[in-house]
């Protein structure tokens, strides 16, 4: 074997290692990122976070009113002249959410996902999301005070067949 022969067959096994690798290796090109931004929009995620801003901005307010009420309206100056700002961190936070998405799903399947988004099922599904996720919190929370009680209560009375009373 000459020496040209064994560089060509490492550079053909260097080859056919980097094609191995997982596509999740590398950075999402950025049509892909656009794809996923879009996806984002499209699902309601973006939507869901509309209030973000303000709600921060409102707590800010209140923290400052509680030791000077007459603060009020500058702080509402104030707070017209900041939100652009802090609206392009919201943004810059869709951002990250997009990214992530890129990372896990290829331009295509992006496709197909903001395909679904675009139609009529994938629009009702986005319009009622907030209140399934609402009721599904509710039912969590409900059912989360319930199963504790019944830990408790059953703890309690197979730790009593040991002679334990707790």
């Amino acid at each position: 074997m000459t020496p040209t022969t064994s560089l060509r067959r490492l550079a053909a096994v260097a080859v056919l290692t980097l094609a191995a690798t997982p596509a999740f290796a590398q950075a999402p090109a950025e049509a892909q990122l656009k794809a996923a931004r879009e996806v984002v929009d499209d699902s309601g995620v973006a939507n869901s976070m509309n209030d973000i801003v303000p709600i921060f901005l409102d707590e800010a307010k209140r923290t400052f009113l509680r030791t000077d009420p007459a603060l009020s309206k500058d702080l509402d100056d104030c707070i017209k002249i900041l939100t652009p700002e802090f609206q392009k961190r919201r943004d810059e936070l869709m951002n990250q959410i997009a990214a992530i998405y890129a990372d896990k799903f290829s331009a295509d399947e992006l496709a197909q996902i903001r395909t679904f988004y675009q139609s009529p099922v994938g629009a009702k599904l986005v319009k009622a999301m907030p209140s399934i996720l609402q009721a599904s919190y509710d039912k969590t929370n409900a059912w989360s005070q319930q199963m504790s009680q019944d830990v408790i209560s059953r703890l309690r009375a197979e730790m009593k067949k040991k002679g334990h009373d707790i």
